[in-house]
């Protein structure tokens, strides 16, 4: 029998053959997944010497990991603002960027004294934007909408673990004719689809051939998205409340263009940490 040192070894050599990027972290998260232990135990007993059973369930995820898998559908979970989320490949896998919303309309609520929100999260996919939301702010009440019944569901274990399933409400529905059923809001949040269809091809492969095609893409210019909710979300939003979407990298300047300025008096891009804007900001005349 291989020590787990041995085996970790053997493990990254596999995945940097398979052009695997993070070799080293991701040979050891599967392997602590494998044993249910953390990473910490598997550096610490680095000499110990592995069963053929975790040995032979590790082999098999780190050829799932090979084939390109996320590593995040292998686990089934990923962290968002500090929250473990369970995700699925039925859902966008939750990314640092997207926090920024959360960190905003935290913010804002905060600084207007805002004691109740309503906050509505458009294509809510695995549901952290509104679960985070939801767990920062009290007080809040979230609806979450998705076109896609899977998506819901994930959302709603989601909620469910984080013991927020009576202050979520779940929709499904298309994302902005739903509109027409909610309250209206002091936050309209969303991560919409926004890569253009023939941009598709040149994704990663992790997300192009794994992540839904439904929460990636318009099957248009990545854009369409923004012309619909520009005009639907002046009937949904408060007098003074606030529009927060993320955009693509390179969408800044023609999502900007849309803005009816007789709307939204206040029109901001937030960048993300490598100075890139990836966040629109909308306040409602």
């Amino acid at each position: 029998m291989a020590t787990i040192a041995e085996t970790l070894n053997r493990a990254k050599v596999r995945l940097r053959e398979a052009s695997v990027q993070n070799d080293v972290l991701d040979a050891q998260t599967l392997l602590a997944h494998a044993l249910g232990c953390d990473r910490t135990y598997l550096i610490i007993n680095y000499r110990e010497e592995l069963a053929e059973e975790p040995a032979a369930k590790f082999g098999e995820l780190i050829e799932r990991r090979s084939a390109g898998e996320p590593l995040q559908y292998i686990t089934g979970h990923q962290e968002f603002f500090g929250l473990d989320f369970i995700v699925t490949p039925d859902v966008l896998i939750p990314r640092p960027e997207t926090e920024i919303i959360v960190e905003e309309t935290i913010r804002l609520a905060h600084d207007l004294e805002i004691e109740s929100p309503v906050i509505i999260d458009v294509g809510t996919g695995s549901g952290c934007i509104a679960v985070a939301l939801a767990r920062e702010l009290p007080q809040s009440s979230v609806i979450a909408i998705d076109v896609s019944i899977a998506a819901l569901l994930v959302a709603s274990q989601n909620a469910k673990r984080h013991n927020l399933n009576d202050r979520i409400s779940f929709l499904a529905a298309d994302l902005l004719s739903a509109l027409a059923q909610t309250p209206i809001a002091d936050f309209l949040v969303s991560n919409p689809p926004y890569v253009a269809q023939a941009e598709m091809t040149g994704l990663q492969r992790e997300v192009r051939d794994w992540e839904p095609a439904l929460a990636l893409t318009d099957f248009d210019d990545g854009l369409s998205f923004y012309r619909r909710l520009m005009n639907d979300a002046v009937s949904r939003v408060k007098s003074g409340g606030y529009l927060l979407c993320e955009m693509g990298f390179s969408q800044s300047v023609e999502v900007m263009a849309m803005i009816d300025r007789h709307y939204w008096i206040e029109q901001r891009l937030l960048d993300d940490l490598q100075g890139i804007p990836r966040t629109l900001l909308l306040r409602r005349a």
